[in-house]
């Protein structure tokens, strides 16, 4: 399966399972991520997670005074 077809899986369990659940909070992930890496990125990352039994996840910078606190980089945990 492509990252792409995974991204698409994880985006319509996360529509059928509706705002609140598990499922739609790993999308809304997966979607910050493809903000953050973009497509090729976080498409190699949803291929190597498919494989490996491992999920994406945020990765947030130390934050500093004027820094809202925003995620600076995908990875798999």
């Amino acid at each position: 399966m492509t990252g792409k077809e995974i991204f698409d899986r994880y985006q319509s369990i996360a529509l059928m399972k509706g705002l609140g659940s598990q499922e739609f909070f790993y999308g809304n992930i997966l979607y910050e991520a493809l903000r953050i890496e973009g497509e090729k990125k976080l498409f190699e990352l949803l291929e190597v997670a498919e494989s490996t039994g491992q999920r994406v996840s945020l990765s947030y910078s130390t934050a500093s005074a004027d820094d809202q606190n925003e995620p600076a980089l995908a990875v798999l945990i």
